[in-house]
């Protein structure tokens, strides 16, 4: 019964691209204004459901509205033109089943063969052939419906009478009513599709007042309500929400009435009516023409499971800035301890033009000196002879170990790059590391090494007047070949207060750096297997709950944590760091609250290291403040939402370790005011498991004092 609720719901839904059971409710009861098309519209979804799941198509889709939502578009459209009687009852059953057939060929057609979504041209397809089947018969009677309005909605201005009417037009409502129900649910789903509406239709009104004033009534209707789902199709639903998005969508509005005028001409010797082609037309063709566009950059096309326009917003601006320079190889320092960046990418010295992408890396001492004594001679210097690691799994392709040391203060510009190592590694990429002491490489061409292997010593080779280690990434093996950027995966950065973790970044001079080690228990804590089920006990509203986890990957290869009340994390480790990519569920879970305080761990303890992650604000805020924002969210995301994470001090000499984090949703500009802070928690015993997850936040008494949100501990598995 609960499915076939939630595909129903689903599917109403779906006509306003929207994924909230709520709002297909609201859409459900917009169509009951006049029970009669409320009937058979449901008529039209449960029938359709019911046909796709006898077949056993994919219970997910007919859940999620996919196979529903064109049935009750039929449903709609019969009533609409014809009164009811037993022989239009019949071929309404007749026919929901041949839309479903249609729908179901035609929407995995497009998703297969052109990525496309198949919209609503399943319908008006079944629909051309129910007219023209009705042809036949000289029986079937014409329906008329007359607004029923009160009458204090017939004195509203005549353009919005007209937007109201656009808007109920799209579930064929003949009446004000339905509209003014309809764009409430909009206001409250997303309040930047409430702004296409008002754009697509205004952008309509105005173009079509201009070329053609003495138009009639039911052409700004029939514009307007192609003009808003255009509008909501190609501003905001799929195509991400963006100023270019909205330009697009007062273009396309335009469009909408020169397609409308062509296809009014080319049906006008037919009966069929024009309805949502033109909607279909331009948003199909714009979706496919927008994907062979060499830079994806701008108008991006919706690439993941859909929310609302603002939550599709959030994810990929999180997204890009958490992950934009995220790669799947982790390439790390080529050395032990702390070593000075001297020279970073654009050097002062020698990192110019194509090989510019390159590091000078020394040791010094607390004062940044690079030498004891008077740093005349080689032995001075704090990093020489000091070994030079793989900062990757590879192939040794180059190793050269033949030329000699300057001395101090001189170079060797003949043989400029000194004694050198390259590396081949996945994906076509190749490391080069220079000026190393002679006789010193470990590692001979065509040997495999891994990823830490010492292969050689740091010296003063070739152009160097100084010992040092010259490090760039490229794309062949040749030596001195033009340098390539790339992000080392992780390091360590020393600064004022304490440490700074670094990740997918790229060194800068002045700066101290290391390598993270691996901690046993931070490790073993996140290193999720496949199969493993974890369980936590809390309480919510004075029950105690058992929550069960289980770690599971789909068929991407994307791992995941499943939880039992039906909230999945998907995650990543990169071996010394554990991220989670995303979140989809409730806020009540101790997955969720597990995401918010886990949302990047390395799995490297240092009492001193702190480390920096975004949320998605629509993971983290419900505010009225934010829905308020979020008209004014194409031109900047006033309301964000960040973390700063540390490690707390063990308490006595406890081994446990506590991950904490300092979560901060704050407003600017015009929302400057509004701050909310909140304290995530974790807690690993010192044999490595996890034990406990906490959220508190900001007492409203004078001493500051913590109010706890949210605590669960580990409950053990039973055998």
């Amino acid at each position: 019964m609960q499915f076939l609720i939630d595909s129903t719901l689903y599917s109403y839904a779906q006509i306003f691209f929207s994924n909230r059971k709520w709002f297909g409710a609201v859409a459900l009861t917009a169509t009951f204004i006049s029970p009669i098309f409320g009937l058979s519209a449901l008529l039209g979804v449960i029938l359709s459901n019911l046909i796709a799941y006898v077949l056993k198509f994919d219970a997910l889709k007919i859940k999620s509205g996919f196979y529903g939502f064109n049935g009750i578009l039929f449903g709609l459209a019969v009533i609409y033109y014809f009164k009811l009687d037993f022989q239009i009852i019949v071929f309404l059953i007749i026919f929901i089943a041949i839309t479903f057939l249609i729908s179901s060929v035609l929407e995995n057609y497009l998703a297969v063969g052109f990525n496309l979504p198949g919209l609503s041209l399943p319908f008006i397809i079944s629909l051309y052939i129910f007219l023209v089947f009705l042809t036949n018969f000289n029986t079937i009677v014409p329906s008329m419906h007359e607004s029923a309005d009160p009458e204090i909605l017939n004195q509203l201005p005549e353009w919005l009478k007209a937007y109201f009417k656009s808007v109920a037009l799209i579930l064929f409502q003949p009446n004000i009513l339905s509209g003014i129900i309809l764009i409430a649910g909009v206001i409250f789903f997303s309040r930047i599709l409430f702004l296409l509406s008002v754009l697509g239709f205004a952008v309509n009104y105005v173009f079509l007042n201009l070329i053609l004033p003495q138009y009639s009534q039911s052409l700004i209707i029939l514009t307007g309500f192609n003009s808003i789902l255009t509008a909501f199709a190609l501003g905001g639903s799929l195509i991400l929400p963006s100023r270019k998005s909205f330009l697009l969508a007062g273009i396309s509005s335009i469009g909408v009435v020169i397609l409308t005028g062509f296809f009014v001409k080319a049906f006008g010797q037919s009966m069929l009516p024009i309805l949502v082609l033109p909607f279909n037309f331009i948003v199909l063709s714009t979706i496919y023409m927008l994907k062979f566009r060499k830079d994806q950059t701008d108008l991006v096309l919706l690439y993941f499971s859909p929310g609302s326009p603002e939550e599709n917003h959030y994810f990929h601006n999180n997204k890009r800035a958490r992950f934009d320079k995220f790669r799947f190889i982790y390439p790390e320092l080529p050395f032990f301890g702390e070593w000075y960046v001297n020279q970073g990418i654009s050097g002062e010295y020698t990192h110019k033009d194509e090989w510019k992408f390159a590091w000078d890396f020394v040791v010094v001492d607390e004062k940044r000196k690079q030498y004891d004594n008077e740093g005349n001679v080689l032995s001075d210097y704090y990093c020489y002879r000091l070994p030079v690691s793989a900062p990757l799994d590879g192939e040794v392709v180059f190793a050269r170990e033949s030329i000699a040391n300057n001395k101090v203060g001189e170079v060797n510009v003949e043989k400029n790059w000194g004694n050198t190592v390259i590396l081949k590694h996945e994906y076509g990429l190749y490391t080069s590391v220079s000026h190393l002491e002679p006789s010193s490489i470990k590692v001979k061409e065509g040997e495999k090494v891994k990823k830490g292997d010492l292969i050689a010593l740091c010296g003063n080779s070739g152009r160097s007047p100084y010992p040092h280690i010259h490090f760039q990434f490229q794309t062949s093996e040749k030596l001195g070949d033009k340098t390539h950027l790339f992000p080392f995966a992780h390091y360590i950065e020393r600064a004022e207060g304490g440490l700074c973790l670094r990740t997918f970044d790229y060194p800068t001079a002045g700066t101290i750096i290391q390598n993270l080690d691996t901690h046993k228990a931070l490790k073993k804590a996140f290193d999720f297997k496949i199969g493993d089920e974890l369980k936590f006990e809390y309480q919510d509203n004075g029950k105690t709950v058992i929550e069960v986890w289980t770690v599971k990957i789909d068929m991407y290869n994307n791992y995941y944590i499943e939880s039992s009340t039906g909230d999945t994390a998907y995650y990543y480790l990169t071996n010394k760091i554990f991220f989670i990519n995303s979140y989809v569920g409730g806020k009540k879970s101790a997955l969720y609250h597990f995401y918010i305080s886990a949302l990047q761990v390395p799995l490297s303890y240092h009492k001193e290291l702190r480390w920096k992650d975004i949320y998605s604000v629509a993971q983290l805020n419900k505010s009225l403040i934010r829905y308020i924002s979020e008209f004014l969210l194409v031109i900047k995301e006033y309301i964000k939402a960040e973390a700063e994470f540390s490690f707390d001090e063990p308490i006595g000499n406890s081994k446990d370790i506590h991950v904490a984090s300092k979560i901060t949703i704050k407003g600017s500009g015009p929302f400057a005011f509004y701050n909310k802070e909140l304290d995530g928690k974790i807690l690993i015993s010192g044999d490595g498991e996890l034990q406990e997850i906490s959220l508190e936040k900001k007492g409203k008494t004078e001493t500051g004092e913590r109010k706890e949100l949210f605590k669960a501990k580990r409950a053990k598995n039973e055998d």
